[in-house]
């Protein structure tokens, strides 16, 4: 149990998707000092394809939200919605010194760098330096869409310190349960009932990640008791049926994808690790396992404790994981 804390160490926690917003209260960046959790269920059509349609509207629940949990003045770590995450590799010339990087990626838009969205906010992690180019790993995403959910967050007198990528939180989490090695090729799946994100981590970094719209309307899933309860599908069986089968079609293209294009026939998947608030995800798993030849895995709640050692629900990995961003 923590006895003591520091205050100005203490932040809030915010994963923004279409359908909810699944936050936290920590004293510092570890998963025992997580106060409390929880989710706000938003209203159908508020975010979609993680772009806010009434800003008005999003920013009055913040501002409950605010007032509710005594947020005013608090630090903030958010992720942004996946629907618009870009993350790739890119080669700039060796010349090109890391505070001048996202300078020359700007130059480089249209050029040598595409991108599907104009006017991008960017970060990289420098992968390996060499004598004529120096290989990062460029993450984007577009600018207007960030710089929205900022000025709401600063509206409602809050902190913002920094945006992160679910994927990202989740492989942190990985890393912090211990399932995650630097030799495996790790892909990851969220499946949540917004669309699904597919990444790829090898040596501790990721590769690659795709995200996968959803045909299927959000009003047709129900939460079954308090929040954070599990989610049922309460459409047709056929179409949530077919939705998956397709879904694995995906999951393999993509396998193939790393296997033969990305790693040259070099390296494929290890294993496979899902999770997310679609309901059932435990007989999705099985039937991936029945598909793929590698081993598939649910990360298990087992690994999410809070201060006082109790569960922590499997929903709120990604929370947990920006939970411990340093």
């Amino acid at each position: 149990m923590r006895l003591f804390y520091n205050p100005a160490k203490q932040r809030v926690n915010i994963v923004v998707k279409d359908h909810v917003l699944r936050f936290s209260y920590n004293d510092s960046n570890s998963m025992d000092a997580i106060q409390y959790y929880g989710e706000y269920v938003l209203p159908s059509g508020l975010i979609k394809e993680g772009r806010v349609q009434d800003a008005a509207a999003f920013s009055a629940i913040m501002e409950e939200m605010v007032e509710e949990y005594k947020w005013k003045g608090k630090r903030l770590y958010f992720c942004v919605p996946d629907a618009s995450v870009v993350i790739k590799e890119h080669k700039a010339p060796s010349k090109i010194e890391a505070s001048e990087m996202k300078g020359y990626l700007y130059m480089q838009l249209g050029e040598g760098l595409h991108l599907p969205f104009d006017n991008p906010v960017f970060d990289f992690h420098i992968i390996e330096e060499g004598e004529e180019s120096t290989h990062i790993l460029l993450f984007a995403y577009p600018e207007e869409h960030i710089r929205l959910y900022e000025r709401v967050f600063e509206e409602v007198k809050l902190k913002p310190k920094a945006a992160d990528i679910s994927s990202l939180s989740l492989y942190r989490l990985f890393e912090e349960s211990g399932v995650a090695a630097a030799e495996d090729h790790i892909m990851c799946v969220q499946w949540n009932i917004d669309g699904g994100v597919v990444s790829v981590f090898h040596e501790h970094r990721p590769i690659f990640t795709n995200y996968m719209t959803t045909p299927l309307e959000q009003s047709s899933f129900a939460q079954m008791g308090d929040a954070l309860a599990p989610l049922q599908f309460q459409g047709e069986f056929q179409d949530v049926d077919a939705y998956i089968h397709d879904q694995l079609m995906e999951i393999e293209r993509l396998m193939d994808f790393y296997r033969y294009s990305v790693s040259k026939g070099k390296a494929s998947i290890t294993n496979v690790i899902m999770i997310g608030d679609f309901p059932n995800i435990e007989g999705i798993v099985h039937r991936s396992q029945e598909r793929f030849s590698v081993p598939v895995n649910v990360l298990e709640p087992k690994h999410f404790l809070d201060k006082d050692g109790n569960q922590l629900p499997a929903t709120l990995a990604e929370t947990i994981g920006l939970a411990i961003k340093p």
